[in-house]
C-alpha cells in the first residue's frame, strides 16, 4: 500500500554468540516530497575531495506545532491525490499506476521523520507530537488502505495487465508493483461485503494504536531497582560508575539505581555474586510495564478476528502468508526439529553449569540447592567463560574504544564491499537531532576516479532519557528514481545504547557489542545500496520478513574472525594491540553454551507461534504458557516466580514479527551458507563482497529472494552450514 506508517525494526540475535541483540530497522513509511538528485563527481584517487552534495541531506529542525502542521499537510495531500486517481475513468499504467508510485516514492521521508523522533529526540513535547503524529498517520493510513475505489482502479488495471508478458519482460517492476499494491488491497479485504470491510478497517485501526502505546509505554518507562553496594558486590568499578546514587529515605541506606537499560541491567546480571540480588534485577526486569499486558492479550484477539475476516484459519497463516515459510506447519515442523535436535546439548551445557555453580557456592560461602534458575544464567555462563576460557570480557573491551572500533569497523565494510564513510562535518549540511549524533555521507568506490555519492546513515549511540532503548536500525527513506529520472538517496539511522565516556575512561565496547553494531550497520547498508526504481523494492523491509536479517547474521561472522579482531583493537591507555591469546580465547568461546541460546530463542518463537495459532485466546493462560515454555525449552528453572516477559517482548506487537519470531533461526540458515560459501576462506574478498552488495543488497525484494540467493551461491541453498554452526549433524 502507498501508506506504509510505522519504522519496522529488525532486531538481531546471533546464536553462537549467546547474547541477544535486541535491534531493529526501520522500514520507511510516508511522506512529502524533497528531491535530491544524483550526484557524480571526478575526483583524484586520493578521495581528499569527497564533499557531499548539497540538498540531499534532511534537516531536523522540528518542534512539536510543525511536526503536527506537516502531518496535516501530507495527510490533505495524500488525500487530494488518492481522490484524484479514484475518479480517473479508464484507469491505465500511466494514469494511474505512475502517479501512485511516483507519490509513494517521495512520501518516505518526511512521514518518516515525523514517526521517528519519538525514539530519539531528548524533548518530550517533540515525542510526544511524534508520537501523535504516527496515531494520525496510522488512521489514515488504514483508511487509504481500505479505499473501495482504489482497489477497484488497481483491480481493473491488475487484470489488464497481469497476463501481459510484454509489460513483464519491458518493465517487469512497474509490473511487479502493480501485482504488490493489488495483492495488498485484496490482504486488507478489499474483495470482501461492506460489513466485513469495515470490520476490518476498525480492528486494522485498534491493532496499530495498541501496538503504539505499547512501544510508548516501553519507551517512557523509567523503572529501576535499587541495591546497596554490598549487594552489588562482583560488579565492576566501571560499570557502578554510571548507577545514580541516592539515600533511602526508608533505611537511610545509600543505594545505586540500576534500570532497565542494557548498559545498566546486564552487567548486574552477568557480575554480580549475590543470588537475591540476579534474582531481583531479573523478576523486576521481566515485570516491568505491567499496563502492556491488556494491549497484548486485546490484540491477540483482534488478530484472530482479523484472520478470520479474511478467510485465514489462524492469523500466524495470514502473516506466513508473505514469507518464506508461507504457512504454520512448516514454521512449527523447522521449530520444532531443531529444537529435539538441540536438546540433548542444551542439557549437557545445564549439567556443566550446575556443577560450576555448585563450586562457585562453596568458594562464596552460599547455600547450594540443585537448582539452575534463569536469573543464574547469565552469572554463570559469564563466569564459565572467565574460569574455562580466561575470558574478562571487561579487559577486553579495553582495547576497543568506541570511537577507534568503530572507524575500524567502517574499514572493513569499506574494504568487502567497496564504500566509503565520510563523517559530515560542513555546518551547512549537516543537521542531526541530538549532539551524540553522528552524520556520515556514504560513497561507492568501484571507480575511485568517478565516486558515487550514494546516501546518509546516522550514528546515534548513547542511552539518554526517552531514547528507544535497545539496538536498532531506522530506515528514514529509501532510494528511488524521481519523476525527473533522478535517484533520490537513501537516509538511515543506527540507534544504539552504548555507555558514555566517563571522566576517568572512554567509551569501551564489549564484543557483543562490536557484534551489535557490525550487525545493525550491515541493516544500514542494505538500505544503502538499493537501486530499485521504486523504494518499497529497496532496503531489508522490502525481502520477506524471515531472510530480513539474514545479510546482517552473515556479517556477524567478521566479529570473530581473529584478524579482524586484530585490526579493530587498541588498547584505550597505550594503543596497544590485544594479545592473540586473548583473541584466541575469546574466538574458542564462540559456541560455549550455544545450545541454550539457540533454545532460548526458539522459546521465544514457540510462545510466538502458540498465541498466533491459538484459535479461541481466552483459553490461553499466558502467563503460565511463558514460564512453562521457557522451563521446557530453556531448562533453566523458574523458582516458582512467574514473570511476564512478554509485557515488553517488543517484536510480538509488530506486525512485521508477529507470528515470525522463528525468522531470526531461519535466517541464520541462509547466513551461515552465505559465510561459509562465500567468505570463510577470504573474509576481506571484495569481489565477493561486490558480488554480495549487488546481487543480494541491491536486488532488495523486486526478485524471488531465493532466486537471488541461488545466483549468488552458484547452488540452491541448504542447512549444512548452519547446523555445523550450532554443532549439530544433518
Amino acid at each position: 500500500m502507498l501508506w506504509r506508517i510505522g519504522l519496522s525494526r529488525y532486531s538481531s540475535t546471533r546464536i553462537a554468540n549467546k547474547k541477544l541483540l535486541i535491534s531493529a530497522i526501520v522500514l520507511p513509511a510516508t511522506a512529502f516530497i524533497l528531491t535530491r538528485k544524483s550526484f557524480y563527481m571526478t575526483l583524484p584517487t586520493n578521495n581528499k575531495l569527497l564533499v557531499a552534495p548539497t540538498g540531499t541531506a534532511p534537516t531536523w529542525k522540528w518542534s512539536p506545532e510543525s511536526i503536527l502542521a506537516k502531518t496535516k499537510e501530507v495527510i490533505d495531500n495524500a488525500t487530494n491525490l488518492y481522490d484524484s486517481l479514484a475518479a480517473i475513468e479508464e484507469p491505465s499504467v500511466e494514469s494511474l499506476v505512475k502517479p501512485y508510485m511516483h507519490y509513494e516514492n517521495d512520501e518516505g521521508l518526511i512521514v518518516n521523520q515525523l514517526t521517528f523522533l519519538q525514539h530519539v529526540s531528548a524533548d518530550k513535547l517533540i515525542r510526544d507530537a511524534s508520537v501523535e503524529a504516527t496515531e494520525l498517520l496510522q488512521d489514515f493510513s488504514i483508511e487509504a488502505s481500505m479505499r473501495l475505489d482504489l482497489f477497484q482502479q488497481f483491480d481493473k488495471i491488475w487484470n489488464q495487465v497481469k497476463d501481459d508478458d510484454d509489460l513483464k519482460s519491458k518493465d517487469f517492476e512497474t509490473y511487479k508493483f502493480i501485482e504488490k499494491v493489488h495483492k495488498d488491497y485484496v490482504r486488507n479485504g478489499l474483495n470482501l461485503p461492506e460489513e466485513k470491510r469495515n470490520q476490518v478497517k476498525d480492528i486494522k485501526k485498534k491493532i496499530a494504536s495498541n501496538s503504539l502505546n505499547y512501544s510508548k509505554n516501553l519507551g517512557e518507562q523509567k523503572e529501576y531497582v535499587s541495591f546497596t553496594k554490598e549487594q552489588l558486590k562482583g560488579v565492576s568499578e566501571s560499570v557502578m560508575e554510571q548507577f545514580e546514587k541516592f539515600v533511602d529515605p526508608k533505611t537511610n541506606e545509600e543505594k545505586y539505581k540500576v534500570t532497565f537499560k542494557y548498559p545498566d541491567i546486564f552487567p548486574v546480571l552477568k557480575t554480580a555474586q549475590v543470588p537475591k540480588t540476579r534474582k531481583l534485577a531479573y523478576i523486576s526486569d521481566q515485570n516491568k510495564v505491567p499496563q502492556n499486558e491488556a494491549l497484548f492479550v486485546e490484540t491477540l484477539k483482534l488478530r484472530n478476528q482479523l484472520a478470520q475476516l479474511l478467510g485465514y484459519s489462524t492469523y500466524a497463516n495470514y502473516n506466513l502468508d508473505i514469507k518464506m515459510a508461507k504457512n504454520q506447519e512448516t514454521v512449527f515442523d523447522f521449530v520444532n526439529n531443531l529444537k529435539d535436535k538441540l536438546k540433548p546439548l542444551g542439557q549437557k551445557e545445564i549439567e556443566t553449569l550446575k556443577t560450576l555453580k555448585k563450586k562457585d557456592c562453596e568458594e562464596l560461602g552460599l547455600a547450594y540447592d540443585d537448582h539452575y534458575y534463569i536469573w543464574d544464567h547469565r552469572y554463570y555462563d559469564n563466569k564459565f567463560l572467565k574460569d574455562n576460557y580466561n575470558v574478562d570480557l571487561e579487559q577486553i573491551s579495553e582495547y576497543y574504544p568506541l570511537e577507534s572500533t568503530i572507524k575500524g569497523m567502517l574499514g572493513i565494510y569499506e574494504t568487502l564491499l567497496k564504500l566509503k564513510f565520510v563523517d559530515e562535518t560542513n555546518p551547512k549540511i549537516k543537521d542531526v537531532w541530538h549532539e551524540d549524533v553522528k552524520q556520515l555521507a556514504v560513497w561507492k568506490m568501484d571507480d575511485e576516479k568517478n565516486p558515487e555519492f550514494i546516501g546518509w546513515i546516522y550514528f546515534d549511540l548513547h542511552p539518554r532519557d526517552g531514547k528507544y532503548s535497545h539496538a536498532a536500525n531506522f530506515g528514514i527513506s529509501s532510494s528511488y528514481i524521481t519523476q525527473d529520472g533522478d535517484r533520490s538517496f537513501p537516509v538511515t539511522a543506527l540507534v544504539c545504547n552504548f555507555s558514555k565516556s566517563t571522566d576517568k575512561k572512554p567509551s569501551l565496547l564489549k564484543h557483543n557489542e562490536i557484534t551489535t553494531f557490525f550487525h545493525e550497520l550491515g541493516h544500514g547498508i542494505h538500505d544503502l545500496v538499493g537501486k530499485n526504481k521504486c523504494a518499497r523494492f529497496n532496503g531489508p523491509g522490502a525481502t520477506p520478513w524471515d531472510f530480513v536479517e539474514a545479510p546482517s547474521q552473515m556479517l556477524e561472522f567478521w566479529t570473530w574472525n581473529k584478524n579482524e579482531l586484530l585490526s579493530l583493537s587498541g588498547h584505550y591507555q597505550t594503543g596497544e594491540k590485544i594479545s592473540e591469546d586473548l583473541l584466541d580465547s575469546l574466538i574458542a568461546t564462540k559456541h560455549v553454551n550455544g545450545a541454550l541460546f539457540a533454545l532460548r530463542q526458539l522459546h521465544f518463537g514457540l510462545f510466538d507461534m502458540t498465541v498466533h495459532t491459538t484459535k479461541n485466546v481466552e483459553d490461553l493462560n499466558l502467563l503460565k504458557l511463558w514460564n512453562e515454555l521457557r522451563e521446557k525449552i530453556c531448562l533453566v528453572e523458574n523458582g516458582n516466580e512467574l514473570t511476564k516477559g512478554y509485557d515488553s517482548f517488543g517484536h510480538i506487537m509488530s506486525d512485521s514479527y508477529s507470528a515470525g519470531y522463528y525468522g531470526y533461526m531461519w535466517a541464520e540458515v541462509f547466513a551461515a551458507d552465505m559465510y561459509y560459501t562465500k567468505f570463510a576462506s577470504d573474509p576481506l574478498n571484495s569481489q565477493a563482497g561486490v558480488q554480495y552488495r549487488d546481487i543480494v543488497l541491491a536486488n532488495g525484494g523486486l526478485y524471488e529472494i531465493a532466486d537471488k540467493l541461488k545466483e549468488f551461491l552458484g547452488r540452491e541453498p541448504t542447512n549444512d552450514a548452519f547446523l555445523k554452526e550450532l554443532g549439530l549433524h544433518n
